[in-house]
């Protein structure tokens, strides 16, 4: 009988997304009282007391609302939110960047807008404010720059104008109390290296979207918390969209990698892992490289962010990170192919 990992409850983060974006259990829009209110409920009765928002995920009002529901202080929760995106009106040609399949079951509140893009000290500050103010706490756990490298792609990035004014006032924020940690909430793990080299000291946390096919950028990311003391923070929708998949992604419908519709190099890799893990279900060996991390790196590997649209699947996927279990084959043949490092630890 494998061995249970010992993971602490407060090791993991729900994750807001689909309180704004959705899809509901059974389609139509999120519902607070219905859908929501259950989940935030089965996470506090889990042992979980950080929520994971931001302004993108049109979230925050939901999981404030269903606090006062539940009539818990916010205080004696911890709410991490991002800035950067914001959300504005779709007017003047501006593009929607979200993948349409994320769409239909947000809110009415939030029909009609769009992200895009503030960086500026008073686009942040209005950005965590209102934040703060629909969780309903005092301050703010942590802030996270909400994917530097999707601006540079949508519309450019400059560090002097578009990083370095936010990081400023994060650093005001933070020593005025508002905000307690600076982090970052990316995609692309080589972005980290560049931002410790550009703000020197300031990352607190470096949130990552995982799935076990960024294991060899992601221990490199481990290596230089070690160094620059920061934490490590495993981002994603139940380890990264597609090792949901029960079916070869090669031929799988069309399904979201890193939040894009997955595009040929990323089928041919997923079919790779799919077909290498056999009976083993591609959930399975990601929660398990993910309790593995927390194990093998609890001083820089700190959270496990997750969401699910049911409370019965939260406690699933907390008991799978703790004790989801990969034959000792299949780890040796994904290190064999190198989509896994060969020196990962697998027990």
């Amino acid at each position: 009988m494998p061995a249970i990992r010992d993971i602490s409850a407060d090791k993991f983060v729900f994750g807001c997304h689909r309180f704004g974006f959705g899809p509901a259990p059974g389609g139509g829009y999120v519902d607070v009282q219905k859908h929501v209110v259950p989940m935030v409920r089965t996470a506090l009765e889990q042992g979980i007391r950080t929520f994971d928002s931001a302004v993108l995920y049109r979230a925050t009002l939901q999981l404030g609302k269903a606090l006062e529901a539940l009539n818990v202080d916010p205080n004696e929760i911890r709410l991490q939110t991002k800035c950067l995106r914001y959300l504005g009106l779709q007017v003047d040609n501006a593009k929607e960047h979200q993948p349409d399949v994320l769409l239909p079951s947000i809110p009415e509140r939030y029909h009609g807008l769009t992200d895009k893009w503030d960086s500026s000290p008073k686009g942040v500050e209005q950005q965590i404010c209102r934040e703060r103010i629909e969780f309903g706490g005092k301050n703010l756990w942590g802030v996270a720059l909400h994917d530097p490298p999707d601006m540079a792609k949508q519309v450019g990035m400059n560090w002097d104008t578009d990083i370095r004014p936010a990081v400023a006032f994060l650093k005001k924020a933070k020593a005025a109390g508002f905000v307690e940690r600076i982090g970052l909430g990316i995609k692309e793990p080589d972005f980290v290296d560049r931002f410790v080299a550009e703000e020197p000291g300031t990352l607190d946390y470096a949130g990552i979207t995982f799935c076990p096919a960024i294991l060899g950028p992601l221990m490199k990311v481990i290596e230089t918390s070690h160094a620059q003391k920061f934490e490590v923070t495993l981002m994603g929708i139940n380890y990264g969209q597609a090792f949901t998949l029960t079916e070869d992604p090669a031929t799988a419908p069309p399904f979201l990698y890193n939040y894009e519709f997955a595009n040929d190099a990323e089928r041919a890799l997923m079919s790779k892992f799919f077909r290498i893990c056999g009976a083993t279900p591609l959930i399975h060996l990601a929660a398990a490289v993910a309790g593995l991390l927390v194990v093998h790196f609890p001083k820089s590997v700190t959270q496990i962010v997750t969401a699910t649209k049911t409370p019965e699947r939260l406690a699933e996927t907390l008991q799978l990170v703790r004790e989801a279990h990969v034959p000792a084959p299949v780890w040796a043949e994904l290190k064999a192919a190198e989509l896994i490092p060969r020196d990962f630890p697998t027990s």
